[in-house]
């Protein structure tokens, strides 16, 4: 009896010593790493609203042309930037709500003129005014704002606004980026209950194991910190270190989302929205790597200018729409045709760039003689009862190391030598 009572005291006394002391410091270090990583959650939200923010005022930037100002009509005030009106404009907000779950709302002042916040009869709530904080803050300060928890029609968010500027430096408007307060809250609980699980399960190795994944986490989300800092910077070509993407965590899985906006901003910035090719910004950058190229080492290369004929006539007679299938159809063949030999871009209307790189003139006239070829046997269809065969006229001239504007030039000249002189040709 002795020795049960014996034994039971010991077993006490060690849980006394050994179990509830590894228990009580496991607790300790689950609450402060719980704390620690919403604390790194927050600062890490915050920074990516932030970067999110610049990428969609430098995306207006690029897309858009021109000054932020502000004209009132019939009492409705309209914001715009150049001569693009951003009221009710959601091509790019509505992209990225769909891609990575954040909603973002341009302000007029202080009126919300285009939203992807939705009530609760899935009406965009539009022409609501911000918060008079933000307001004096962001409007009358100029300065960014960052809310851990705001409330927006009955919504709790993290939230960040960012000041529209006009050239004159007066502040015209807003930017707002939010995460929804409960998402995030959840993604920090999703994280922990594992961690507490496994630190009642296992005590004595509670306080490792919390140590480990905390090391890990926290190297991820400096890595994938550095990854948005060259993204907000305008470095769209940036790339986000693998093991991040490998991770099957939230951090992983953010950092997809991350990566999924890179792509549609690339998109948004360097390609032509109709054809898919490179946009005439992008053809730009490219055909200049290329002369870089040329320069260094003497890397033979053909600039060409091609233009589709009677084009207009194509339009007139079928439709705009008609019009654009054509643009897809071509741009479908050109892009074909330049696999492995170099890029093609959308230059402008119907016009197009082709750029052969280590391309000599006589082989350059070969590939467009084929390619010619290949356009002339196209059939377009058109709601299922017309056939459009279409022809194109092109000016090519060999790359060198003159100004870019004056190759171009150059091609456009001979380009347009072909077009009035009959069409469908090549002009060398």
């Amino acid at each position: 009896m002795r020795s049960h009572i014996r034994r039971k005291s010991l077993y006490w006394l060690l849980l006394r010593i050994v179990i509830l002391p590894i228990l009580l410091l496991t607790l300790v270090i689950t609450i402060f790493s719980a704390n620690g990583f919403a604390d790194a959650m927050n600062e890490e939200v915050k920074q990516e609203l932030k970067d999110l923010c610049n990428a969609i005022l430098m995306s207006f930037n690029h897309m858009y042309e021109g000054d932020y100002h502000i004209e009132e009509q019939d009492g409705v005030v309209q914001l715009f930037k150049g001569e693009h009106l951003l009221n009710d404009d959601y091509s790019i907000i509505d992209e990225i709500k769909d891609q990575i779950n954040v909603d973002v709302t341009v302000f007029c002042r202080d009126v919300r003129v285009a939203t992807t916040i939705k009530d609760t009869g899935n009406q965009r709530v539009v022409s609501t005014l911000a918060r008079d904080d933000v307001k004096q803050k962001v409007l009358e300060g100029g300065r960014a704002a960052y809310y851990s928890k705001v409330n927006i029609d009955e919504k709790e968010y993290f939230a960040y606004y960012a000041p529209l500027f006009n050239a004159s430096g007066s502040c015209v408007g807003m930017v707002f980026v939010g995460k929804i307060y409960k998402d995030v809250e959840e993604l920090v609980w999703q994280t922990v209950r594992p961690i507490l699980f496994f630190s009642f399960l296992a005590m004595v190795f509670a306080g490792l194991f919390t140590v480990r994944v905390s090391r890990k986490m926290v190297d991820a989300i400096r890595k994938t910190e550095a990854f948005l800092e060259k993204l907000s910077g305008g470095d769209l070509h940036a790339e986000m270190d693998a093991s991040v993407l490998k991770r099957s965590d939230e951090l992983g899985e953010m950092s997809r989302y991350i990566i999924t906006t890179q792509k549609s901003l690339q998109a948004l910035v360097e390609q032509d929205i109709l054809t898919g090719l490179n946009n005439r910004r992008s053809g730009e950058k490219l055909l200049l790597e290329v002369q870089k190229e040329f320069v260094k080492a003497k890397s033979p290369y053909c600039v060409v200018i091609g233009d589709i004929d009677y084009f207009k006539y194509v339009n007139d007679t079928y439709g705009h729409e008609c019009g654009d299938v054509v643009l897809k159809e071509v741009s479908a063949c050109l892009k074909g045709h330049m696999q492995g030999k170099g890029f093609a871009a959308r230059w402008g209307g119907e016009e197009f760039l082709l750029v052969y790189t280590r391309c000599r003139l006589p082989r350059g006239l070969q590939f467009l003689e084929g390619l010619m070829e290949d356009i002339r046997n196209m059939s377009v269809s058109y709601q299922e009862e017309k056939d459009i065969h279409i022809t194109m006229t092109f000016g090519i001239v060999e790359g060198s190391g003159d100004k870019i504007n004056h190759i171009i030039k150059e091609a456009d000249t001979r380009l347009y030598f072909g077009k009035d002189s009959g069409r469908n040709q090549i002009v060398h």
